[in-house]
């Protein structure tokens, strides 16, 4: 029986990952699936926004091409005002996946033997600049194949290949970088531009890396929601 909501729960074991590192095990908890729909909702809204983000930024592209410079003033203004709110759900879907992580990552459901890390290399990896885009796709890794291998739905053997939806995860964040860096190159023409064509050029190729962040962003919060109904699915029984 799981304690009441609200009351510590002391560790009823120890368990112990393939790096030496221990895990403090906590009882399952059946608030953590309330924790799950909570982050895929945040990242859900996320990916919205970023599809919206998206759309502006085409329907922009279209009022440059008419030269309603007005209507895209008025455009560009209301794209700007998602930027925060892009912001505070991306923030907000961060925060719940790694508080769902970490109960997980503890819980009696999972084999600790195949985590290749700690506790707080799996939560704090994700603070690292440049490499969470490693460390942080490696703790959800680590995360399906202890739940896999402790589900008793589990095929004969312990996972060692690389989850698929780590791999397109990683795939997602490396296309978004070069996108990132490619829409940095594309704003320098808007500095100094030589002529106002230039200047239309420069808006359009900067809108069009911006738009296509905006769907590899909700790419990436689809990926993420499919891993954390996958290692939901391996905790059920």
């Amino acid at each position: 029986m799981s304690a009441p909501q609200g009351i510590p729960v002391a560790p009823t074991e120890v368990g112990l990952t393939a790096n030496g590192k221990i895990v403090a095990v906590q009882p399952w908890r059946q608030s953590t699936a309330v924790l799950a729909v909570i982050a895929q909702t945040f990242f859900v809204l996320a990916a919205l926004a970023n599809l919206y983000l998206a759309w502006s930024d085409v329907r922009i592209k279209g009022l440059l091409n008419d030269e309603d410079f007005s209507a895209v003033v008025r455009a560009a203004e209301t794209a700007d005002g998602l930027y925060v709110p892009i912001l505070v759900l991306a923030g907000a879907a961060g925060i719940s996946l790694l508080v769902w992580l970490r109960r997980v990552w503890t819980s009696d459901r999972s084999d600790h033997s195949l985590y290749t890390r700690g506790t707080g290399m799996a939560i704090g990896g994700w603070f690292i600049p440049f490499a969470n885009f490693v460390l942080g796709p490696l703790a959800l890794r680590d995360l399906l194949w202890g739940t896999e291998h402790a589900s008793p739905l589990a095929r004969p053997g312990r996972p060692t290949a690389t989850p698929r939806l780590v791999t397109a995860l990683w795939a997602v964040i490396a296309v978004n970088v070069v996108l990132g860096m490619l829409s940095r190159g594309g704003q320098s023409g808007l500095e100094r531009p030589e002529s106002m064509d230039a200047l239309v050029t420069s808006l359009q190729t900067a809108l069009t890396y911006e738009a296509l962040g905006g769907v590899g962003g909700a790419v990436g919060g689809v990926v993420v929601i499919l891993t954390i109904r996958k290692v939901m699915t391996y905790t059920r029984r």
